[in-house]
């Protein structure tokens, strides 16, 4: 496995290279760390964002139209997307099909893992060879925090996807220097595909300053002659982000949800008052060994940048979009865990490098033997979280789900706050869902408000789960709750009869 010397690998250079053993091996345990997943499936406890974005897909399949008639501040793609699965699934019906749909959206979720990693291997060949791109889409698929957000609902799955793919695009119009023209229908690709990512989760918009500045260097670098045609492949990319948002703000407009859209998406969510970056330590410390061979993979990308001629500006490319997503750290109210899947997808395709220079420093013929024996150490880190997911069950969460489709009908509108019981059951006010973050953004008018429609008799909660955030709305609210409603457990508050 050579690593950049001045020389790109034979496959790099259209020359495809046979398979071999260390690619096999490295193709099989890709295979083997995804399939280890599946048993987790049923087990895993459910984050409550994955309740959350179920019931929002859900609310979707019923007609309803996000942002218009109920709140949600995630750009709307993954939901469309989950919809019409719930078509062959009655989740309302009782807590037995409820389990197996959210047990079908987490296979959706491993399905779309699985292709995000089949991308990795794709950008990772560009420029440093089959077995470079092994490397990458098996650290992928081996980080513990990958391995936790991917296999659950989320938006972030889907985005992952799209995000990867615009990268492929993009390196794929970023590697052959030779061509006059820039590859046009590459760059638009990868805009487009970015566009998409940011329409699943707009955590996606802390990409666009890194790739912007790696294009930029790009069309700069080509000289005086070259610039008009690259800053033009640069707008077109541009052009394919912003057409799948503008598109889908027209739809949303068209059905009087455009106002909201914009709100709750981007203007809510930049002022934010809740911050929580302590994930970045934990991040940092499950994946220390990709961090260390991504920095000397920064090293190596960096030295080839300096002494190739030409100069292969996909490398700029990853070095900038991940700088920017490094710093987007500091600027995002809330890295929690799932912001940290866009860097380390990065951070993967780097440390292949990192590893690749390492094993290319030994004898050729022993190369593909020190690679496989460095691989051994490196999926001890995979093989605990996989092992501690399949064991993760929470039983308190599944009895209350349970009691909840035990105890009310599918047409009852049952009241939550962060616990996630009411999924797949009505909402009665368009705040399904009410966290400590989301409450500290309300106004004491919205709360009011909230409290209003409760009293007034607008709504009528067949079941309401008194959690510390719906406590946390505070003594009106409280005292609303035990004038009107009883409970067995302190949990649970049926009305009183």
């Amino acid at each position: 496995m050579s690593i950049d010397e001045g020389r790109p690998p034979p496959e790099a250079s259209g020359a495809p290279a046979r398979w071999q053993a260390a690619d096999f091996f490295l193709l099989a345990v890709i295979a083997a760390l995804l399939l280890a997943r599946i048993p987790s499936i049923p087990v895993r406890f459910f984050d409550p964002d994955e309740l959350e974005h179920a019931h929002a897909a859900w609310s979707v399949w019923k007609g309803m139209v996000p942002y218009r008639d109920f709140f949600e501040h995630h750009t709307p793609g993954y939901y469309y997307l989950l919809a019409p699965f719930f078509r062959w699934v009655a989740v309302d019906q009782s807590f037995g099909s409820a389990m197996f749909f959210l047990d079908v959206a987490r296979g959706l979720s491993l399905a779309l893992t699985a292709l995000s990693a089949a991308l990795v291997f794709l950008a990772g060949r560009l420029g440093g060879g089959r077995r470079v791109g092994l490397v990458a889409a098996l650290f992928f698929v081996g980080q513990p925090i990958i391995i936790q957000k991917t296999l659950e609902i989320r938006p972030d799955v889907p985005a992952l996807v799209f995000f990867i793919g615009g990268l492929w695009f993009l390196l794929r119009a970023l590697q052959d220097e030779k061509q006059d023209r820039p590859r046009f229908p590459d760059f638009l690709g990868g805009g487009l595909c970015l566009g998409a990512a940011i329409m699943c989760t707009q955590k996606m918009l802390f990409v666009l300053p890194g790739t912007v500045a790696g294009l930029a260097l790009w069309a700069a670098g080509g000289g005086r002659k070259a610039l008009p045609a690259r800053a033009l492949a640069v707008v077109v990319a541009g052009a394919g982000v912003a057409l799948p948002c503008i598109l889908t703000w027209a739809l949303f407009t068209a059905h009087g949800g455009g106002h909201q859209f914009v709100l709750d998406n981007f203007l809510l969510n930049a002022k934010w008052k809740v911050r929580a970056n302590r994930h970045l330590l934990t991040t940092v410390v499950s994946s220390a060994p990709i961090v260390a061979l991504c920095v000397l993979g920064i090293f190596v990308t960096l030295r080839r940048f300096v002494r190739d001629r030409p100069r292969a500006y996909g490398d700029v490319l990853l070095l900038c979009t991940f700088g920017g997503l490094v710093a987007g750290v500091q600027v995002v109210p809330a890295a929690y865990r799932q912001y940290f899947l866009i860097p380390l997808t990065i951070a993967c395709l780097l440390a292949a490098k990192g590893l690749g220079f390492l094993v290319g420093l030994a004898r050729e013929r022993l190369r593909a033997r020190l690679l496989i024996a460095a691989m051994v150490p490196l999926l001890i880190l995979p093989a605990v979280e996989l092992a501690t997911s399949a064991r993760d069950h929470d039983d308190r969460q599944e009895a209350r789900l349970r009691y909840v489709f035990d105890h009310t009908r599918p047409s009852d509108p049952v009241l939550d706050g962060w616990l996630g019981t009411a999924v797949f059951r009505p909402h009665p006010l368009p705040y399904f869902f009410m966290h400590s973050e989301l409450l500290a953004m309300l106004t004491e008018q919205q709360k009011d408000g909230y409290v209003t429609a409760l009293e007034s008799g607008q709504v009528h909660p067949a079941l309401i789960a008194l959690d510390e955030e719906l406590v946390a709305l505070g003594p009106r609210f409280l005292a609303f709750v035990h004038r009107n409603y009883t409970s067995d457990d302190g949990l649970f508050y049926r009305p009183v009869r």
